[in-house]
């Protein structure tokens, strides 16, 4: 079986990307499988030639040379979309299966039309975002709102969609109308199952994960944070892409919180964070708007509580007081929650070791590799059982 992913998989030259955590870990195990062939396509604008071929651990990779990142933003992604295309429609034949990651990034645009079977894993869906973004104007919001138009107009030509929590199954249902939806989860790092030490008995410490993105809560957790310093000696680590200076500018404005009390450590690799998270109370995720959110689910794996807003598909994630604590945005809300898990040792322990049983059962690599060919053979059934629908016809408007 040769499958093409489409998928955010950065070039060796990107080198302060990473490929994203789930797509990484998956294809580490799928190229594994008997009788798989896994190729993964993906664009840079760092490329001196058209494309960039190349085999690395038993994986294929295609790169196209694409315009950068303030150029495709200018051409209203024309540009790209049309590069990546043209393409497929020389090259798509040579695959029985193309598996698109995501929708954000026009996908479905480049795919539209093309004479193969096609099968979509929902990440988030943008179209939905915009209303979520803070304030009347902000370029995130314009971006969002691009990505989101061509995201509502190309769905309905995907027939198969890969789903993982009640959120984004609902969406996909109404944004591509009798599509047929399969659920599966990510794959999760090995070393967030490893058996974590004995937790540290000195100073206290919640992590973050969502560095200084506004959408992942940055705002909510410092003043969160402040309110909890007021009652206990508490440490806050900021993980992800966040410098010291700029979260230190952040605070400034709060009462409660010193110099030494927010450590940047930046971007962590999974040891690493699983070692974070091994000696840490609780993880903070109060997100305006999200799907499956990785880190909670990293989080879960490895036996560390979580605090998350009730918003999208967390619900599919954490059962309150159960696999763990929800609550709002207000930060209020994110303070008391976290205040239980700091002053109550009994319900750390049980949310963390029934949060962990159930994660370990949902994320299990061997049962989420089975899905994955399973899925892949019913996509491949159903499109050579209704030749006649090999590909959605949109109207012309959406495929100019």
């Amino acid at each position: 079986m040769k499958i093409l992913w489409l998928a955010p998989y950065p070039h060796p030259l990107d080198t302060q990307a990473h490929p994203v955590p789930w797509v990484g870990a998956l294809a580490d195990l799928l190229k594994l499988e008997p009788g798989v062939e896994l190729t993964i396509l993906n664009w840079t604008h760092r490329l001196a030639t058209p494309v960039d071929k190349f085999e690395r651990d038993g994986i294929r990779f295609i790169y196209l040379k694409t315009p950068s990142v303030r150029d495709d933003i200018l051409t209203l992604y024309r540009r790209r979309i049309a590069l990546v295309k043209r393409y497929l429609q020389i090259h798509c034949r040579e695959y029985d299966l193309l598996h698109l990651y995501g929708s954000e990034l026009q996908l479905p645009a480049m795919t539209a039309g093309l004479p193969v079977p096609q099968l979509l894993t929902v990440q988030g869906l943008v179209s939905q975002y915009p209303r979520f973004v803070p304030g009347v104007v902000s370029w995130l919001k314009v971006l969002w709102t691009l990505a989101g138009r061509y995201e509502r107009r190309y769905l309905p030509a995907i027939h198969h969609f890969s789903c993982r929590t009640h959120w984004d199954q609902a969406l996909v249902q109404k944004l591509s109308p009798g599509c047929t939806v399969h659920h599966n989860w990510e794959v999760i790092r090995p070393a967030f199952f490893r058996a974590p030490g004995p937790r540290p008995t000195g100073r206290p410490q919640v992590v973050f994960m969502g560095g200084t993105q506004v959408m992942k809560g940055f705002r909510e957790v410092l003043a969160a944070f402040d309110l909890l310093r007021q009652q206990l000696d508490v440490q806050l680590v900021i993980a992800g892409a966040a410098d010291a200076a700029t979260v230190q500018a952040a605070v400034a404005g709060l009462c409660h919180i010193g110099p030494a009390d927010v450590v940047c450590p930046g971007v962590l690799g999974a040891p690493a964070l699983a070692q974070l998270f091994a000696e840490s109370v609780c993880l903070l995720h109060p997100s305006y708007v999200d799907n499956s959110p990785n880190s909670v689910c990293e989080a879960q794996v490895a036996g560390l509580p979580v605090v998350a807003s009730d918003v999208g598909g967390v619900r599919s994630l954490v059962e309150d007081e159960v696999t763990g604590l929800l609550c709002t945005l207000a930060p209020a809300s994110i303070a008391a929650q976290a205040l239980r898990l700091l002053s109550d040792g009994a319900l750390r322990q049980r949310l963390a070791t029934h949060a962990a049983t159930v994660a370990r059962e949902r994320h299990d690599p061997a049962t989420i590799v089975n899905r994955t060919l399973a899925i892949y053979r019913a996509v491949l059934r159903d499109f050579h059982k209704h030749p006649a629908a090999k590909a959605k016809q949109l109207p012309s408007k959406a495929l100019s």
